[in-house]
């Protein structure tokens, strides 16, 4: 026992304490180091902030712009990966605001800086989540040079890749859709947001294929092809577009749903009102929103027989609303037949003041 105690005493506890002491000791010096560069990252990022808004709304010929991009980059530490990923993050926000001749110029900053390189190096990585901040670099950055590398990744197996490789691709070439077919089905609500950002934001053109797409047999380009004829108004293809009502995916259905509604496709009355018996509540909820805007005579004759009979309470308030918009004169003669039914109708039009 008393062995013990002495190889607590003179091995155990000095050794402990003097572990204690050392990372102690290491902990401080990590910290005070980790605030240093905080501080330096600073400065070097007020810097580059400083420079790039500087240099890019100056007007400054070809030579000149060399040599001052030539200074600034022996000023900061360009070589390190978290300085490049500030200026470009820099550039990103820039170019967000500019437009013209001033944008072209940032493109030029950021080839001269060899930052396209360090992109490029991103795309070629054999980590996923650098290739896409390597898309996301060119794509942000507006740079056409890009294009050749990137088409490299339209066909990637992994979906992914291939999905931000494509929009990338749609982006920088203005609207080129050869590889959309290519969007994976699995992320498709993400897919469809991000290009249909891309026709918001950069006014591109209607996709000839859109005629192509809505005969896809890929949900995801079906989708697309929907969002992208409601967009554009386009109506020509309005047989395809009530065909798809038939299509066993609920979420795409809703989708055609809304669809006819905003094209105002009256000639889906028939197809809505044959579809209404056999489909579930949240289908039957949404067609009754459509034919609110586009019903004729054959709802209004409809909605007269089901709505005092209709045991669901929420199916039958949406068929009263629907009813009050189409025929306010046919509603009412229903409230005078069923107390229920008036107090609905009152309902309706308490709200509509």
């Amino acid at each position: 026992m008393e062995q013990f105690i002495m190889y607590l005493k003179y091995y155990v506890i000095p050794f402990l304490l003097i572990s204690t002491i050392f990372f102690t000791f290491l902990l401080l010096l990590k910290r005070i180091r980790h605030q240093y560069y905080l501080v330096y990252k600073n400065s070097i990022a007020r810097k580059a902030d400083s420079f790039l808004t500087e240099i890019t709304l100056s007007k400054l010929d070809n030579v000149t712009l060399i040599q001052k991009v030539s200074e600034f980059k022996e000023a900061i530490p360009i070589h390190k990966s978290w300085c490049k990923e500030m200026l470009i993050d820099d550039m990103i926000r820039l170019k967000n605001n500019l437009k013209g001749k001033t944008a072209k110029t940032l493109n030029r900053i950021y080839k001269l800086l060899d930052l396209d390189h360090y992109s490029a190096g991103l795309i070629r990585d054999f980590r996923n989540y650098k290739k896409c901040q390597g898309f996301y670099h060119f794509q942000s950055l507006d740079y056409k040079p890009g294009i050749s590398l990137i088409k490299k990744y339209l066909f990637h197996p992994n979906k992914i890749i291939r999905s931000n490789a494509n929009i990338a691709y749609i982006i920088l070439s203005k609207g080129d859709w050869q590889a959309v077919d290519t969007l994976p089905v699995k992320i498709s609500i993400l897919n469809t947001i991000k290009v249909m950002d891309i026709f918001h934001s950069k006014k591109i053109p209607m996709p000839e294929n859109v005629v192509v797409w809505i005969a896809s047999k890929n949900r995801t380009i079906l989708k697309l092809a929907i969002m992208t004829m409601v967009f554009y108004n386009y109506r020509k293809n309005s047989a395809e577009i009530i065909n798809l009502l038939h299509d066993e995916d609920i979420s795409l259905k809703i989708d055609v749903i809304r669809a006819i509604r905003e094209l105002f496709l009256e000639e889906a009355e028939a197809e809505l009102l044959i579809l209404f018996e056999r489909e579930p509540l949240e289908i039957q909820l949404e067609i009754l929103k459509t034919l609110k805007i586009i019903g004729s005579p054959k709802t209004i004759a409809f909605l007269r027989n089901r709505i005092i009979n209709e045991p669901t309470k929420d199916l039958k308030l949406k068929m009263v609303t629907c009813l009050n918009q189409l025929d306010r004169n046919t509603v009412n003669s229903l409230g005078l037949l069923d107390q229920d039914t008036q107090k609905m109708i009152d309902h309706v039009r308490q709200l509509q003041i």
